[in-house]
């Protein structure tokens, strides 16, 4: 049988097992290839040079050179890590006069591997430097192309976040590494106390002449400060703050005048009660009246009298004699008190009166001392501003004066503390940094065996032996027994595309004709089948002929998909059963270019299906041209989601091999003879999948004709399902 290919229903994969019999196959010459690869690469790095890498290590001390931080929060003074400080010292360590320095000492000029003028160079080398290809080193002076190799093999970096410093040196010669190193550091920390040197000196130098002249600032402000406290009668009380007697003077008199005020007052309390009180006839009960002597043998005398008054009354009557003449007595004794207790009413009166004329005159006291005493204020102010001053000029003296004696006892000890020092020296490295011989080649050996198996892996694919056609969808598992009724034939891979002795049944899916084709049409729409070849099975009576094709296409609609049937019989019976109308302009208008698209398409009156009739003209495959054609149906295809072709026997070797699904349509089993034929026919000219929908009792035959419709030129409209 001639394999046909099928666009929509098949896809190319890739036998794996094919490209891993071709690896093993290859394996020995990989192998091989690898081998030499590798051997090549490790002899050649035999041949290069080693380069040996050593390291020393710095630390950045915290010394008075250090940025501090002042913390808003708190008012401390944090130390912190500035790193532009520590970029500073990388770029101290790499100047030119430090590198100049360790070359004089390891004698650099003098080495063939910092100076190529005194390597040996070769006649190709030669070549490459007159062609420009190579640098040419003869037009710069020795110490530039020392210089120019020195750096080239240094390398100075900070770690992050530390203080430390890491100087790292390459050379060919261990030794020479590890020295190199070493003098680079040793050299930064001579440069360093050389600097410290220098800046002693001229701090020495500076710092006396500073104390000089701030000895005779300090004289002359202190001289001015007592100068000034002499001539505005200014004091210290033993503080800080000025004191003037104008001061001292309000402090005394304001004192006084709150004693003088407190007296006055005692002094009206005192009136007011005592008048209070002879106006009410108590004045003895008061204080201040019984403390005096007078009144107190008054009050005795009365009370001896009221006692002898008490006793005469039991046998006397109150207008005896003797009895008028005690409450006489009485009474007298009563206006002596009264009389008393104004005296002393008076007197605190007295009192009062003076404390209040005393009371104005300290406040008109008070009040020129106030006048004087701004005056002295304002003197006052004057004054702390020339002790500030004064003060401020001593403190400096005496930062400047301790400042002096370190920086001259470091000077005559010979003693210069660093900021940096060596905390780790380079040592002579055992095993060089460049080449690492085994693991540039096993890294070499690895990603050469890794080329080799991708170059033979695309050569194969490439040469699309290992390419083998599958199909997209994957069919119903088949099953040797089903219930009666209707179902769908589906065909198993080992059996080919022919119609086997009794046809293979998948499940029935229901007793109901248009349950089986939502069935289909669920199964199209899943796998994406984009064509539909839609069959009769009979090759009798043509003009009863189920409509499969229009059923399945509404049982497609329902699900929201663009479908389109194009018919391709002669009888008219889509067209009938779809439309309003027969003899409608159609696909063989269309395809002899005497009708557009658009003026073929129509729309069913039962869904949203389109339909395309077959045309005025005779559809016979000898007229049709095959290019053009599969032109025509994939314009259609990239418009709809599924295109039903409902083709005719003789139409089926030209449409059937770009279909995805074929579609048979019986009233008879599987096993029947016209059934098989139709199988055979689409088979012969496709590998798509064929369903078989049948009905298989006399009595199922009524219900599949009115549940598809049955065409014919002469059925009418409303006749189709």
């Amino acid at each position: 049988m001639t394999y046909r290919p099928s666009g929509a229903e098949t896809d190319v994969d890739v036998d794996v097992r094919a490209l891993v019999s071709v690896l093993v196959r290859k394996l020995p010459y990989l192998t091989v290839f690898v081998g030499v690869v590798a051997a090549g690469v490790f002899f050649l790095l035999g041949r290069i040079a080693p380069v040996y890498t050593s390291e020393a290590t710095i630390l950045i001390e915290m010394g008075e050179s250090d940025l501090t931080r002042t913390n808003e929060s708190s008012g401390r003074t944090d130390t912190v890590l500035d790193e532009q400080a520590i970029t500073s010292q990388v770029q101290l360590i790499r100047s030119r006069d430090l590198a100049q320095r360790v070359s004089e000492k390891l004698d650099l000029a003098k080495r063939g591997e910092f100076d190529p003028e005194l390597a040996e160079r070769s006649a190709f080398q030669d070549v490459l430097s007159r062609l420009g290809l190579a640098e040419v080193t003869t037009d710069s002076s020795i110490e530039e192309r020392v210089l120019k190799a020195y750096y080239k093999k240094l390398s100075v970096y900070a770690v992050e976040r530390s203080r430390v410093i890491t100087v790292e040196f390459s050379s060919n010669d261990p030794e020479l590494a590890a020295s190199a190193a070493n003098a680079i550091a040793e050299g930064y920390i001579a440069l360093q106390r050389e600097a410290k040197r220098d800046t002693t000196a001229v701090a020495v130098e500076w710092l006396s002449t500073q104390i000089a002249d701030l000895r005779t600032k300090v004289v002359d402000a202190e001289a001015k400060v007592e100068r000034f406290r002499t001539e505005h009668d200014l004091f210290s009380s033993g503080g800080q703050t000025p004191t003037t007697l104008t001061e001292q003077q309000l402090g005394d008199l304001s004192g006084e005048l709150a004693r003088v005020h407190g007296e006055r007052v005692d002094a009206e309390t005192k009136a007011a009660q005592i008048r209070a009180g002879i106006e009410a006839g108590a004045a003895p009960n008061l204080t201040d009246v019984i403390n005096s002597q007078l009144i107190q043998r008054l009050v005795e005398q009365e009370v001896a009298l009221r006692s002898q008054i008490a006793q005469l009354s039991a046998t006397l009557l109150s207008e005896h004699p003797r009895m008028k003449e005690l409450n006489a007595q009485v009474a007298d004794l009563d206006r002596q008190i009264a009389a008393e207790a104004r005296k002393i009413l008076e007197s605190f009166e007295a009192e009062a009166a003076l404390a209040r004329s005393r009371e104005a005159d300290i406040a008109r006291n008070l009040d020129e001392l106030k006048s004087v005493a701004a005056r002295a204020n304002d003197a006052a102010v004057d004054l702390r501003a020339l002790d500030r001053e004064a003060s401020a000029q001593r403190e400096l003296l005496d930062s400047y004066l301790r400042r002096y004696r370190e920086a001259l006892a470091r000077e005559q000890a010979n003693y210069l503390p660093v900021d940096a020092r060596v905390i780790s020296r380079a040592a002579v490295s055992i095993e060089p940094s460049f080449p690492k011989k085994v693991p540039m080649t096993a890294a070499t050996a690895a990603a050469t065996l890794i080329l080799a198996v991708a170059f033979v892996l695309l050569n194969e694919l490439a040469s699309g032996r290992p390419m083998r056609r599958a199909p997209l969808g994957v069919p119903a598992s088949p099953v040797t027994e089903t219930a009666p009724g209707r179902g769908r034939l589906g065909w198993p891979d080992d059996l080919g595309r022919t119609a086997p002795e009794e046809a293979t049944l998948v499940p029935a899916i229901d007793h109901q004709v248009d349950e089986s084709l939502a069935a289909i049409a669920s199964e199209v729409a899943d796998r994406g089948v984009k064509r539909v070849l839609v069959t009769v099975a009979e090759a009798g009576d043509r003009e009863k002929r189920p409509l499969a094709a229009v059923a399945l296409a509404r049982a497609l609609a329902r699900s929201e998909a663009r479908v389109v049937v194009i018919d391709f019989h002669d009888d008219d019976a889509d067209t009938i059963a779809m439309g309003e109308a027969a003899d409608l302009p159609g696909f063989s208008d269309l395809f002899d270019g005497e009708a557009s698209f658009a003026q073929v398409i129509f729309r069913d009156r039962r869904s949203r299906v389109h339909f395309i009739p077959a045309g005025s003209k005779p559809l016979r495959a000898e007229l049709l041209e095959a290019e053009r054609l599969e032109t025509v149906l994939s314009a259609l295809t990239l418009t709809y989601d599924h295109v039903i072709v409902d083709a005719s026997d003789e139409m089926i070797a030209l449409l059937a091999p770009e279909c995805g699904l074929a579609l048979v349509a019986s009233a008879f089993g599987a096993d029947d003879r016209q059934t098989k034929a139709a199988f055979d026919r689409i088979t012969a000219a496709s590998d798509a999948e064929v369903r078989l929908l049948v009905a298989e009792s006399a009595g199922d035959e009524a219900e599949f004709s009115a549940a598809l419709g049955q065409g014919g030129k002469k059925q009418p409209a409303d006749a189709a399902a």
